[in-house]
């Protein structure tokens, strides 16, 4: 085979993949990857999470102000740790639930700057956490498993009034489609 006939083979090939489309995000054709935390898995762990959140006894009276501490990521991979507050705070907020205390930085500047006398409040709870995994191998089945751990604290005495921990396992040989 000539030189020619190897290019026209190779971008025949390339060029065969398949077109990128638009999936349900709840739906059951997901690319589930066993060495990343994927976007389902911050679904699950969060709405489960909000579900424990909502019915502890924090909750139960207005809505308390709360300010985001850090998410601590143990894991092998870079992910923007947001994804998983995210799936927690909108629906918090947009119900009505707590009152988000935000320290942006050009905010409170821009605060600053107009001369507001308003009061700023102080945050009852923080919300912290951290992401931790685990990764098993047997013959050529892999495994890997993510621990989404997140507590709230009461500022005002230090002490955890809420905690959860939600555990998503995933296993197989290779990268996958499927939920």
């Amino acid at each position: 085979m000539n030189k020619l006939s190897l290019l026209a083979c190779a971008v025949l090939i390339v060029g065969c993949g398949t077109p990128a489309t638009y999936k349900d995000p709840n739906g059951r054709e997901l690319v589930v990857s066993l060495d990343k935390v994927n976007i389902q898995d911050f679904a699950t762990a969060g709405s489960q999470m909000l579900q424990s959140m909502v019915s502890s006894p924090s909750f139960s009276k207005g809505a308390p102000v709360l300010q985001l501490g850090s998410i601590t990521n143990d894991t092998a991979d870079n992910f923007d740790t947001s994804l998983l507050l995210s799936k927690i705070t909108v629906p918090l907020v947009n119900a009505g639930r707590v009152t988000l205390l935000d320290n942006d930085a050009t905010a409170n500047a821009a605060r600053a700057a107009s001369g507001s006398k308003a009061d700023v409040p102080h945050a009852e709870y923080v919300l912290k956490g951290k992401i931790l995994e685990d990764r098993s191998n047997a013959g050529s089945t892999r495994q890997s498993s993510f621990v989404f751990q997140l507590t709230l604290v009461e500022v005002k005495r230090g002490v955890a009034v809420w905690q959860e921990e939600k555990l998503v396992t995933k296993q197989g040989t290779k990268n996958a489609v499927g939920f």
